[in-house]
C-alpha cells in the first residue's frame, strides 16, 4: 500500500517527542508499505517555545529497508484552540496541508490519520482524490467538533471509513460528537513494542544507573505538566516521609509551560529526557510506575511500563479501563495526594502483591503487543481500499 500518513507532529532529533508516531510509520515500512507523512508545523509554537524550525522536508531511513519515510512539514500559523481562533487554526492547517499535497500529486492508495485534527487536515484531499480515510483516535480530549460547523462534522463523518480508537472512552466520545458511528469503530488499545520494552534484571539496571539496591523506586514518564501529574507523584512520595522511597522522572517541561509542575525534591535520583530506546532499562530499575493523569486516550507510557513488569498506580478514570484493572494496578483519584501516597505505600509494604501485579502487567503487555496492534490496524486499512472501491 502507498499510505498517506497524516499527523499533528513527527519526531526528529531536534524534537524527540511523539515517538509512537514514528514507531507506527516505521513498522508500516517494515511490512512493505510506502509511507509519506504530512504534518504542518506551527510557526507560532516554534517562536513561543524558542525552538528551531524543523526541516520542511525530511527523509528517515528504516533499518533493514531500502524505502524511506518521507516527511513534509509545511509551515502554518496557529492561534490556539479556543472556539473562533481555534477554528481559524484548523482551516489554516488544512489549507497548508492540502496545498503541499497537491504539489506532490495523488500517489497514494489510502489515508491513515493520527487523531481527528490530522484527519480534517487531509479530508479535502481524501475526498477529491477518492481515497479511503482511516482515523486513529487517541486524543486525551476530542476538541475538533467544537471548532467546526455542524455540516463540516457531518461531511467528515461521511468520508471516514474506519475509526481505530485506543480506548472504549475514545470510541464513545467520537460517536457522541457525531464524527462516526459505532459500527465503523474498532477499539485497539496502544501496545508496547516488546522488541524494545521488556523487563531487564533489576539489580543490573540499578548498578548501571548507580541506584541503591535497597531503595524503593517510583517511576514517572511524561511531560511535567498538571495534566500528567509529575508534581503530584513527587508530593505523594514526600508525604510518605520515608527516605528509602526515591523517584525517577523521565520527561521535561516546555518553555511555555508552567515550571511549577517541574519536580525538584531531594527524593529524585534521576530527572530529565532520555532516548526512547534507553527508557526500558531505567524503568526496570524501578519498583512501581505512577501516572496520576487527568486525561488520556490510552497512555503509551503505561503500557510500556507494564511491558517492563511494573505494577501501576494510575487514575480511576475510563481511559484506563481497557488496559488496567485490579490485577495489575491500583487505581486512584488522580488529584488526591493521599490516595497516590497510600497506593505507593501499599505496594512497598506488600512484596507478594508487587510480584503478582508485575506478572499480570507482563501478561497483559504481551496480549496488547505493538506488533499485534499493527497487524490489526494494517488489516483494517487494507480492507478499506477494497471496500471503498
Amino acid at each position: 500500500m502507498r499510505i498517506l500518513f497524516s499527523a499533528l507532529q513527527y519526531p526528529s532529533d531536534a524534537y524527540p517527542f511523539a515517538a509512537f508516531i514514528s514507531m507506527m510509520a516505521k513498522e508500516m515500512v517494515k511490512r512493505g508499505h510506502s509511507v509519506t507523512v504530512i504534518c504542518p508545523q506551527s510557526i507560532t509554537h516554534q517562536l513561543i517555545r524558542r525552538t528551531p524550525f524543523l526541516p520542511e522536508y525530511e527523509e528517515f531511513k528504516v533499518e533493514g529497508c531500502s524505502d524511506v519515510i518521507k516527511v513534509y512539514r509545511p509551515k502554518s500559523l496557529t492561534f490556539g484552540s479556543r472556539k473562533y481562533l481555534g477554528r481559524l487554526t484548523t482551516y489554516i492547517n488544512r489549507f497548508v496541508a492540502s496545498r503541499c499535497l497537491k504539489k506532490l500529486g495523488c500517489r497514494f492508495d489510502v489515508v491513515y490519520a493520527h487523531f481527528w485534527e490530522a484527519a480534517y487536515n487531509v479530508s479535502k484531499v481524501a475526498q477529491e482524490w477518492k481515497l479511503p480515510l482511516n482515523v486513529a483516535c487517541g486524543e486525551d480530549k476530542i476538541i475538533l467538533p467544537q471548532l467546526l460547523k455542524s455540516k463540516e462534522v457531518a461531511l467528515l463523518n461521511k468520508i471516514t471509513n474506519n475509526v481505530i480508537a485506543v480506548s472504549s472512552k475514545n470510541m464513545r466520545e467520537s460517536v457522541k460528537h457525531g464524527l462516526t458511528d459505532e459500527v465503523r469503530c474498532h477499539v485497539i488499545p496502544n501496545g508496547p513494542d516488546l522488541r524494545l520494552f521488556h523487563q531487564y534484571d533489576k539489580d543490573e539496571s540499578r548498578r548501571e544507573f548507580g541506584f541503591d539496591k535497597n531503595d524503593f523506586i517510583v517511576a514517572f514518564v511524561g511531560r511535567f505538566i498538571h495534566r500528567k501529574g509529575a508534581k503530584r507523584v513527587e508530593e505523594a512520595v514526600l508525604k510518605l516521609n520515608d527516605t528509602a522511597v526515591k523517584a525517577i522522572f523521565i520527561g521535561s517541561t516546555m518553555a511555555d509551560e508552567d515550571s511549577s509542575q517541574d519536580p525538584s525534591g531531594n527524593e529524585i535520583i534521576f530527572k530529565g529526557v532520555m532516548p526512547h530506546h534507553n527508557i526500558p532499562r531505567l524503568l526496570s530499575a524501578a519498583d512501581v510506575y505512577a501516572l496520576p493523569t487527568l486525561a488520556e486516550g490510552c497512555s503509551n507510557s503505561i503500557v510500556e511500563a507494564m511491558a517492563c513488569g511494573l505494577p501501576i498506580v494510575s487514575s480511576d478514570r475510563d481511559f484506563n479501563y481497557d488496559v488496567l484493572d485490579f490485577s495489575n494496578a491500583i487505581l486512584v483519584n488522580p488529584l488526591s495526594i493521599d490516595e497516590i501516597a497510600m497506593a505507593i505505600k501499599k505496594l512497598k509494604d506488600n512484596e507478594n502483591l508487587r510480584i503478582a501485579m508485575s506478572e499480570s502487567s507482563l501478561a497483559k503487555a504481551a496480549e496488547l503487543s505493538f506488533e499485534k496492534r499493527v497487524d490489526k490496524i494494517l488489516g483494517i486499512v487494507e480492507s478499506s481500499i477494497s471496500s471503498y472501491k
